[in-house]
């Protein structure tokens, strides 16, 4: 990833409301490149609210969102992605009927230059981003450990593995932004540590990697740093030791068995 700038994620006094219901409010973090960054918080708390505002799904009604010295403002989803922004969802959605790699690669459409012509008439710029791209996906599966599976259909594999291609094809086109809304959902111990040790390989002083997750053992093992949400604001910043401890984390999330 060494071609992509590395740029910082910098959030100020950020509110969001739907009608009279505040959702997130004085939200204000600084997401560092090169760090594994954890977003807790009791059920809504905020955090996919978060999510969908700093990929330009949702517009926050005041604040600043900033990538390095470029204003996020106004800037819609797909001018977000092409920024390098990216993300995967709570719930795994891989075509069927594709393969692994195959369904990596759709991660790598927006950068894509062959129109419908290349592909109709098979042109050689079509052909050539096609053999491109496919080295692209067997690169992000190799970096998940999963690359023996690239020709696999996803009916044939397990659920940690096809988490981890999901991921794959978050990093094929090499994002700044990495946020991973729940990847451990669904997933057993086993598959929770593969997980664990795939992300931390993940690490890149170019990347910014935020992490929605409600496996406290998997937070606390990758991140760096971890906020904590609370009914829309943030209660918490601080290493995995400062959050562990803190007495108000504890009391409304950490503390309850529920969670």
């Amino acid at each position: 990833m060494s071609a992509v700038p590395a740029l910082p994620l910098v959030v100020q006094d950020l509110a969001l409301a739907f009608g009279g219901n505040q959702v997130l409010q004085g939200i204000a973090l600084q997401l560092r490149p090169g760090e594994i960054t954890g977003l807790i918080g009791p059920n809504g708390a905020g955090k996919t609210s978060f999510f969908n505002c700093l990929t330009g799904l949702y517009a926050p009604q005041q604040g600043r969102m900033q990538l390095g010295d470029i204003r996020l403002d106004g800037i819609p989803p797909t001018g977000r992605a092409a920024l390098g922004f990216s993300r995967s969802f709570q719930h795994v959605a891989l075509c069927p009927e594709l393969s692994i790699a195959e369904n990596v690669t759709i991660g790598l459409d927006r950068q894509s230059a062959a129109g419908w012509l290349d592909a109709f008439l098979s042109l050689a710029r079509g052909r050539q981003e096609r053999v491109r791209n496919r080295e692209l996906a067997l690169a992000a599966l190799a970096r998940l450990g999963i690359a023996h599976v690239a020709d696999e259909a996803p009916a044939n594999l397990p659920p940690g593995v096809l988490r981890l291609a999901e991921i794959a094809r978050a990093i094929a086109g090499e994002p700044r932004v990495l946020l991973l809304d729940e990847p451990a959902a669904g997933l057993n111990s086993v598959e929770t540590g593969d997980l664990s040790a795939a992300l931390m390989r993940l690490r890149s002083p170019q990347l910014v990697m935020v992490v929605v997750e409600h496996d406290m053992d998997l937070i606390m093992e990758v991140c760096d740093t971890i906020h904590v949400l609370n009914v829309g604001r943030l209660l918490a910043s601080g290493s995995p030791a400062q959050i562990r401890s803190n007495p108000d984390v504890v009391r409304v999330y950490l503390g309850d068995d529920d969670e």
